[in-house]
């Protein structure tokens, strides 16, 4: 996994490593400019008219120390400074008079010039960036997205707010950027991870060495990071081994939502998956997976306590809530399923419309304990009601919004968005990203029947729930293939079958 930090975290990194490995701040600059500059050779190889943009600060000096190495390579190279290069200050200046004899061609923003490069250098703003764009950024910004020409950003694209992934408007869209030392929040999370395109990470020969006592504000994980974590199973393995999920919701008209949760737990492991619904939905739920055990509750003949007394089963963990609905059915069966996994401290995991019940339940009860290994899986908005904040205070700070939905109800919080943030009261691990195709109806259902199956087969909850997350990205992203939009929930349970066999 990978540290996240944030910006001003990062710069006392760099003053830190500087001093302990004995060398000025100023070659950190000539290591990020060759870095940029080895990306923009490797990804357009046939690139011979460079445009560079700079700005004020460090960001335009790395740009100008691409610009002096891809003059080296023969390459035209034309400056377009937004602040005259001669009153820059510091290592920034210092890069400018390497270059500066040079004589390269400068000019002032103009939408003809861009769209005659071949690429176009961001080194306009950098990770200080805070505020408003001034009107002549703002200005050259959308000249430069609209020239359709390909953009290198350098650290991260002008315009994106490093500690949060917010983008001011407009901001750059890059095609690739890259970043030095370790991960910046805006890259991992939010509409940042839209505005960089593909990301090249470049550590510049700092070691970590304990991060110079900064502490990272989360850990960065992929696929690659938890596919050894995957329970492995004998050869002699039977299905009461590996696990009894209980899984309950889908009100009549949701009757989709734990039919989804309750097939992936399947063909993600589960020995075995109990699933209350609806009956008017049971036979449907027949038809769409015969391996699960459906049981159809109607209040008004028999509950849900007296389904478990009259038919005992030992369950292992329980999936609560999707497509539970907000009807007088919904809250029985939320009611009378939570109280159940109190009782025999079952693993839980709550998404949809058990959160909503949670949160009313909490309400009338503030003593309510839950002291039984609990998983919530908001949404932005869902989160919002959990904390009582407006959605654009928990968009605005998804970390920490986490961290207190954690905090408060004693749990693990799984919130969703653009770079899944985990939680659990001490670490925060980001997963997956962002992917168009993804922004459909079902995928958290999935999601909650990966975490379900995975508890099941004996993995912790934290475990499970960062393993299942990296998981369900993967296998998104590798379902939509080249699609942007379009692509159903259940076309990924496939997918999951696959990757948790690997």
């Amino acid at each position: 996994m990978h540290p996240v930090f944030t910006a001003d975290s990062i710069k006392v990194i760099e003053q830190a490593a500087a001093k302990a490995q004995g060398f000025a701040l100023f070659e950190l600059m000539q290591r990020a400019g060759r870095a940029a500059y080895d990306c923009l050779e490797r990804e357009w190889p046939l690139a011979h008219r460079i445009v560079v943009v700079t700005g004020s600060g460090n960001n335009a000096g790395d740009g100008l120390v691409l610009a002096r190495l891809a003059t080296e390579a023969g390459m035209q190279v034309t400056l377009v400074p937004i602040k005259p290069l001669n009153e820059l200050s510091g290592d920034a200046a210092m890069a400018w008079k390497q270059l500066e004899s040079f004589n390269l061609t400068q000019r002032q923003p103009d939408s003809m010039i861009f769209e005659q490069a071949d690429v176009i250098v961001d080194a306009l703003l950098g990770t200080g960036f805070k505020g408003q764009l001034r009107d002549n950024y703002a200005e050259v910004i959308e000249q430069i997205n609209q020239s359709g020409m390909p953009v290198l950003a350098l650290d991260l694209p002008s315009g994106v707010y490093a500690d949060s992934g917010s983008c001011a408007e407009p901001h750059i869209i890059a095609d690739h950027t890259v970043s030095f030392i370790f991960y910046k929040v805006c890259q991992v999370i939010n509409e940042g991870l839209a505005a960089q395109g593909e990301l090249h990470l470049v550590t510049l020969s700092v070691s970590q060495s304990h991060f110079y006592q900064q502490q990272p504000v989360a850990w960065k994980q992929s696929y690659s990071d938890v596919m050894d974590e995957i329970p492995q199973r004998s050869a002699t393995a039977y299905k009461h081994a590996c696990g009894h999920l209980l899984c309950v919701g889908s009100d009549f008209t949701m009757g989709g939502a734990i039919m989804l949760a309750t097939e992936t737990a399947l063909r993600s492991g589960a020995g075995l998956v109990t699933t209350f619904l609806h009956p008017d939905n049971r036979s449907a739920a027949l038809g769409f997976c015969p391996e699960a055990m459906w049981h159809g509750v109607a209040f008004e003949e028999l509950s849900f306590n007296s389904l478990i007394d009259a038919s005992p089963k030992q369950f292992d963990a329980l999936v609560l809530g999707p497509g539970l609905g907000r009807s007088e059915w919904g809250r029985q069966v939320f009611e009378q399923s939570f109280a159940f996994a109190i009782q025999q401290k079952m693993p839980c995991l709550i998404d949809g419309d058990g959160l909503y019940w949670l949160q009313l339940s909490l309400e009338q009860d503030p003593e309510l304990k839950l002291r039984q290994p609990l998983i919530v899986t908001p949404h932005v908005g869902e989160a919002a009601r959990l904390l009582s904040w407006d959605t654009a205070k928990v968009s605005e700070d998804r970390i920490n919004a986490a961290q207190v939905i954690a905090a408060r109800y004693n749990c693990i919080c799984l919130l969703k968005g653009a770079g899944t943030i985990l939680a659990d009261g001490q670490q925060v691990v980001i997963a997956g990203g962002a992917h168009p195709a993804m922004a459909t109806a079902g995928l958290g259902d999935v999601l909650s029947g990966l975490i379900g199956s995975l508890l099941v087969q004996g993995m912790s909850p934290w475990d499970a729930t960062r393993v299942a997350t990296s998981i369900h990205f993967t296998a998104g992203v590798e379902t939509a293939g080249d699609r942007v939009r379009g692509m159903l929930a259940s076309e990924l349970i496939e997918s999951i079958h696959y990757w948790v066999n690997r």
